[in-house]
């Protein structure tokens, strides 16, 4: 059938394809633009994750100590992916990242000074360029910039420590931080504050509340004797008010086996000398870690001084007289020897047997008796190692009850003799090392995504 001009121009047949090929056209640049967009959030995704990954490596290492920001930086830097798998404008190039920030208090943007007070971490990558396929065509730029930048904090807790902290001698002298590992060995003095107004002094120590926000004599002294303590105590810790100087003595002394505590003792409670100059000087707080093991040997054992004794600290002299292998470098101590291997520049030492002092006409007395009368408790060694939170006094003003930051800055130390009567009611704790999550189970550095 022949068609006319007229009913040509009035059909409508195949009049769908002018739709069709429309959104056809519309759908192809939709797509097109999908694929740009999804390249972008592909790496903005990729980006993110490395500057998280970055800042939570990095904040891992902020625990408090001098060098602190410097490992974190080294740290975060190492830890971020090598590369993107989009191309980018220079052809893959790697994620480097721009700046790396520490501050002390995030929300008010306070720079860190040091090691000592940084909390947080930021972590910022340079810019990503990434070619863009389609965009163009429709008007659209040819490449786009993408940015990533997160913030970590740490916020480390200590389990199964005593509540018991001291005031840093850092404070008093950079050159006395318990913390350094040329301080291991010496002898700190540990005392009460004087009653009175203003901050406790550097090498003061005092009771913190326990976790569960209990502050009684009893609870405190409990808390003390305990061989293994409930709960954990977080980046800040609220001190306990009000002199207990009885509760301490009962508590600490349980390690000792002469306390109204049923607590058990340690498999030694024998005391050991103070340093030379601490007993030389009432009012010197830390020791320069010599003591007369000379005389102690020949007092206790009957015998000179073990050769591979010579200029050792009294936690050294202690595992020997137990029996225990140990390795030791100087003053440092390496028990239990990881693998049972001395690491490197350590020498091992393993005595022939325990030699734990005995004296039957006082076995009651550890000044003259090492052995104790009760079932030794069930971490041995470690019965007489307390680990001590380090809190900046003069700096913040610590003075009776209040909350305050210990940074994560905590300190182990070997207790070398019961606790006396007032007025001579110290606690004498030898530094055996610096705590933290590498070297300390019980340390945790719970670090944190903040932005």
């Amino acid at each position: 059938m022949a068609y006319g001009p007229g009913r040509f121009l009035t059909d409508r047949h195949g009049g769908v394809l002018i739709y069709s090929a429309m959104f056809m056209a519309l759908a192809v640049g939709a797509g097109a633009l999908a694929i740009d967009f999804g390249r972008l959030e592909l790496l903005r995704s990729e980006m993110q994750h490395a500057a998280d990954a970055a800042a939570l490596s990095g904040a891992v290492q902020l625990n408090g100590q001098d060098d602190s920001m410097v490992r974190a930086e080294n740290v975060a830097r190492n830890a971020m992916a090598p590369s993107s798998n989009v191309p980018t404008a220079g052809g893959g190039a790697p994620l480097n990242i721009a700046s790396v920030n520490f501050y002390a208090d995030y929300a008010t943007k306070t720079a860190a000074l040091s090691g000592l007070d940084a909390k947080y971490i930021e972590i910022t990558f340079a810019p990503q360029q990434v070619n863009l396929l389609f965009a163009p065509v429709f008007g659209g730029p040819a490449t786009r910039a993408m940015n990533a930048s997160s913030v970590a904090r740490v916020r480390p807790f200590v389990c199964h420590a005593p509540p018991l902290m001291m005031c840093d001698l850092t404070e008093q002298d950079p050159a006395l931080d318990p913390t350094l590992p040329a301080n291991i060995g010496r002898l700190i003095r540990l005392k009460e504050p004087q009653a009175g107004g203003g901050a406790w002094a550097p090498g003061n120590f005092g009771l913190l509340s326990l976790p569960d926000g209990s502050s009684g004599a009893a609870d405190i002294s409990n808390a003390l004797a305990a061989v293994t303590p409930n709960d954990c105590y977080e980046i800040d810790v609220v001190t306990a008010t009000g002199s207990k100087t009885n509760q301490v003595k009962e508590g600490m002394n349980a390690r000792f086996d002469v306390s109204s505590h049923t607590d058990p003792p340690a498999p030694n409670v024998i005391n050991y000398p103070v340093d030379t100059d601490l007993g030389a000087d009432a009012n010197l707080k830390m020791g320069d870690g010599v003591w007369d093991i000379d005389t102690y040997w020949t007092d206790k054992h009957g015998a000179a001084t073990p050769a591979e004794l010579a200029g050792a600290s009294r936690y050294q002299a202690y595992l020997f007289e137990l029996g225990l292998p140990f390795a030791r470098n100087g003053k440092l101590t390496s028990y239990p020897m990881p693998g049972g291997v001395a690491p490197a520049g350590y020498t091992e030492i393993t005595p022939a047997a325990a030699t734990v002092p005995v004296n039957g006409a006082n076995p009651t007395l550890p000044d003259f008796d090492g052995v104790p009368q009760n079932t030794p408790a069930s971490n041995g060694q470690a019965r007489r190692l307390v680990e001590v939170a380090l809190l900046q006094c003069v700096a913040d003003g610590v003075n009776g009850h209040g909350t305050y930051p210990t940074n994560g800055k905590y300190v182990e130390m070997f207790i070398t003799q019961e606790v006396k009567d007032p007025p001579d009611a110290a606690i004498y704790g030898e530094i055996v090392r610096s705590l933290s999550s590498f070297n300390d189970p019980e340390f945790h550095a719970n670090a944190a995504l903040v932005e």
